[in-house]
């Protein structure tokens, strides 16, 4: 079977975390305990900063070291810049994230950190990059390439910073990439799983309309990376939000023609999740749940499971639930004739702050 790049990431994602946990096990590990040496050790913040799918991956990792009394936060990098980067002290610890290494506003935050005397740790996955030179401390991901969309280096960032994470929490980061490295043969096969499953989806994805994703904790990361990746794979309207905000007025949107995925494998609000994703059925709404199920609650007038569940410790769990996002917004752009990953606007590096390259240059041809 001939598959267009996009899908051949998706599928590479296990034999890629297989080589990212290797290295970080090996030629990497020198790197990764330094860098979280510098975590367990900070008197300020650990302000971990990205843009697009970059800052996506940190909310598991930042929702681990929450949980442990680390005082982590997450900012948007062209806010940051903007509008706060006169909070930075030299206490803090900035985690700076872009897979290429030079988003524009990832470095010129990365300036602004050095100018205010803060300890930077660049994370990307190619070496040499603007970010690496400006960082104190290099995170490489280990990551193998995607064409244009993020797959397997915005699933490889989300890994390389759970081992992070742990670290600075436990002082080994063995044990957890042990782990990891036991759970990629499942990751293989819910892939294949949710492949195969998708071309019963398409009644439930085609139809045109928002397509709203809702989820907590770190579910939130599969929760707008598969909002992203329905804007940039498929051209599809969707918004991602935390479950408790949607409860407080989004709620009233909901009719019979509303889709709405809930993600719910995080364990300590899972009840909580379930019982709005049933609600949310109850009032009309087709709604899909994805996460472990509970006994018999996936028919009557419980929200039916989008893909089953494989039976995966929750701290994977964010490697796991956003590839049915990944296959659904490959899938999508298909039926509505659209090549997955071809980019009409936006470019695969940002550079500058203003314009669109892709645009300019085809507006320029035309005159």
């Amino acid at each position: 079977m001939n598959r267009l790049p996009m899908l051949e990431n998706i599928f590479a994602q296990p034999a890629s975390h297989r080589t990212l946990l290797d290295y970080h096990a090996g030629q990497g590990s020198t790197s990764l305990q330094t860098c979280g040496e510098r975590l367990r050790n900070a008197s300020g913040r650990l302000i971990y900063s990205g843009m697009g799918a970059s800052i996506f991956a940190v909310i598991p990792a930042v929702s681990r070291l929450l949980e442990n009394g680390y005082p982590a936060q997450i900012a948007e990098s062209s806010e940051l810049l903007h509008y706060g980067s006169a909070s930075l002290t030299k206490e803090d610890v900035g985690i700076l994230i872009s897979r290429s290494g030079e988003s524009v506003e990832v470095v010129r935050l990365a300036e602004k950190m050095r100018e205010a005397g803060m300890t930077v740790i660049g994370v990307t996955n190619v070496p040499g990059s603007p970010l690496e030179q400006l960082a104190d401390h290099t995170l490489t991901i280990g990551s193998q390439a995607d064409q244009l969309i993020a797959v397997q280096t915005y699933t490889g960032t989300v890994l390389t910073l759970l081992l992070l994470a742990e670290e600075a929490i436990s002082g080994s980061s063995l044990e957890f990439s042990q782990a990891a490295s036991a759970m990629l043969p499942q990751l293989s096969a819910h892939i294949d799983a949710c492949f195969e499953a998708s071309e019963s989806w398409r009644h439930w994805l085609e139809p045109s309309g928002v397509l709203y994703l809702l989820g907590r904790g770190p579910a939130l990361a599969s929760v707008q990376e598969g909002a992203l990746l329905m804007h940039e794979t498929a051209k599809a309207s969707a918004v991602g939000m935390s479950s408790g905000q949607f409860r407080h007025g989004p709620v009233e949107w909901v009719s019979a023609e509303s889709r709405v995925l809930v993600f719910g494998a995080p364990e300590a609000t899972q009840a909580i999740d379930r019982s709005l994703a049933n609600d949310l059925y109850r009032m009309g709404a087709q709604v899909r749940w994805i996460g472990p199920s509970q006994g018999g609650s996936d028919s009557g007038e419980h929200a039916p499971a989008l893909i089953p569940w494989p039976d995966v410790a929750p701290a994977f769990a964010p490697v796991f639930d956003v590839v049915p996002m990944q296959v659904a917004s490959y899938r999508l752009a298909l039926w509505r004739g659209i090549v997955p990953g071809d980019f009409r606007y936006a470019s695969e590096i940002t550079s500058a702050e203003s314009g669109f390259p892709l645009f300019q240059s085809r507006h320029t041809s035309k005159e």
